[in-house]
């Protein structure tokens, strides 16, 4: 698995320094999916979370960002094949 991503998002909800996220693992031709976990603003616990693929990352991150919501994003799992 690799490492978490992240992102330095500013009060706005904009990314300071925005990542692209590769669209496709080019080892294996699957579309890359990251796990996005909610955050609880007291002990930074999650409190649930979801897979989604790279193109959604950015529209959660936004979305996050104008709520004051604390996200934690990682490279989802991949199944054995």
């Amino acid at each position: 698995m690799g490492k978490p991503l992240h992102l330095d998002v500013t009060a706005d909800g904009s990314v300071r320094h925005p990542i692209v996220l590769q669209q496709e693992d080019q080892t294996k031709g699957e579309a890359l999916r990251f796990e996005i976990m909610r955050l609880d603003d007291v002990d930074g616990s999650a409190v649930d979370s979801t897979v989604v693929d790279a193109a959604s990352v950015n529209r959660i991150v936004q979305q996050a960002a104008a709520m004051g919501q604390r996200i934690y994003i990682r490279p989802a799992e991949t199944s054995a094949s």
